[in-house]
């Protein structure tokens, strides 16, 4: 996927909404609050809804047929005209009634949206109220039933839900093939900030989210309804992490997420959900989010992958001319044991002294002695010290103490002077002194044995 389709500073969609999230939620539900809007006409049985500056108007007509809509109430209304506030309606006799704020926010929902679905859906049966099947296994606040047969039921959710509840009325619905649409309320009981100023989620919230579907919240005094808006991070190959801040927009989770506030009639029915233009941008931004972070997650797994085979090949190559190196030393280090025992003078000519040379050069020094040429034709190493690294340490492993040098000497016509046990003694110490040799003192006399560099290098 084009690193193109999600920008590397601005979000996937400009968001059309205030930039100051808790001002936007506090104008939400300060909007909400109690205006009586919607009544019941009884006459007719149709909802009643009182224009703004209609209520002298309306008066005489509101005191004769209409009727509080909350389920169990029924009392008369009247209308109040306000040079302040938008007119409303209020309960005729003051004392009567006394719902909660949750059943009057509901009532007023659910006028809302069957007004709204039978304006815009004029071909589609709307019924408050109205049970889902002939056993009245579920019973939704507003059913719209299409030509084809086809149901979609909406609920105002003001009071609490546990997730519990909630599942057992969605399983419900899906049982009966019927989409439900929830619309949660706009107070603090279902929407509020957290000390951070983000939305603070609750598990009947994050359920819903969970489904894949925008979390909706009502307003039905401004006739507006807020999206839930996850805000996606994207991912850098190049970083390997996360980059900081969130600034993908997206239909996702609750919890962190922000609002964005439409009026209802920017909303419309698909056979799936309620949706709109926002909404399905919203739910694109979180589908390319996913591709592009699988993409970038993918390019990295291949950059890992890429990285590990070369240092593989390359430690291979490494371990390869290593080796190829060790058989070459081992070979010049078995030619010159051979020709330190060729017959003839010691001396700058003789064969071995060539080869230790080459043996050496490049390399660490190591203490081999140094003989002194007559007439200073040159330096060359001691005959039997030579004989003794070629035998004991070069090429080889296996731990050996003073005797055995002695023995090696011996053994390969070495003429031994007196004294010559200290000599080997003082000389293997230099070696461990110089890396050449680990030396183990923990008997009675020492053992040694040619460490890495000892034996090859």
């Amino acid at each position: 996927m084009s690193m193109s389709h999600v920008p590397a500073t601005v979000p996937l969609v400009d968001q059309p909404f205030a930039l100051d999230h808790a001002a936007q939620l506090a104008a939400f539900q300060i909007g909400g609050e109690e205006r009586f809007l919607w009544g019941l006409d009884s006459r007719t049985g149709a909802m009643f809804f009182l224009e703004e500056n209609a209520g002298h108007d309306q008066h005489d007509h509101v005191v004769a047929n209409v009727v509080c809509p909350v389920p169990g109430c029924g009392a008369a209304l009247t209308t109040v005209h306000s040079t302040v506030k938008r007119d409303h309606l209020r309960h005729l006799v003051k004392d009567t009634g006394g719902q909660g704020l949750e059943s009057f926010f509901h009532a007023q929902g659910c006028a809302l949206v069957h007004s709204w679905l039978t304006k815009r859906y004029p071909g589609c049966t709307v019924v408050r109220e109205e049970y889902t099947n002939a056993e009245g296994e579920r019973r939704a606040d507003v059913l719209i039933t299409a030509p084809s047969g086809e149901k979609m039921a909406f609920e105002v959710q003001y009071s609490p839900l546990t997730h519990d509840a909630w599942t057992e009325r969605h399983e419900s619905y899906r049982s009966q093939g019927i989409q439900d649409v929830w619309l949660f309320g706009h107070t603090d009981k279902q929407l509020k900030l957290d000390v951070a100023g983000i939305l603070r989620s609750k598990p009947v919230l994050d359920t819903v989210a969970a489904t894949g579907v925008p979390v909706l919240f009502i307003n039905p005094t401004t006739e507006q309804l807020a999206i839930a808006v996850e805000w996606g991070y994207r991912y850098s190959w190049r970083d390997a992490g996360w980059i900081s801040p969130a600034d993908v927009p997206m239909i996702g989770k609750v919890s962190g997420a922000s609002i964005e506030v439409f009026p209802l009639d920017a909303f419309t029915l698909d056979p799936s959900f309620l949706t709109s233009a926002r909404i399905e941008e919203l739910t694109a931004n979180a589908a390319r989010l996913t591709a592009y972070n699988d993409d970038q997650m993918a390019i990295e797994r291949r950059m890992r992958e890429q990285a590990a085979a070369d240092k593989a090949r390359q430690e291979a190559n490494t371990a390869a001319a290593g080796e190829r190196k060790k058989q070459q030393r081992m070979a010049l280090a078995a030619e010159i044991r051979t020709a330190l025992d060729i017959p003839g003078a010691w001396a700058p000519g003789n064969p071995a002294v060539g080869l230790i040379e080459t043996y050496l050069e490049g390399y660490s020094r190591r203490d081999l002695g140094i003989v002194h040429v007559p007439g200073g034709v040159g330096l060359i190493p001691e005959r039997w010290q030579c004989v003794a690294y070629f035998h004991r340490l070069a090429g080889q492993t296996a731990s050996f103490n003073t005797s055995e040098v002695a023995g090696t000497l011996c053994e390969h016509k070495v003429r031994l002077e007196k004294g010559i046990y200290r000599i080997i003694g003082r000389w293997l110490h230099q070696l461990v002194d110089d890396g050449f040799l680990f030396e183990d003192s923990s008997g009675e006399y020492s053992t040694y044995e040619p460490t890495f560099k000892g034996t090859w290098w």
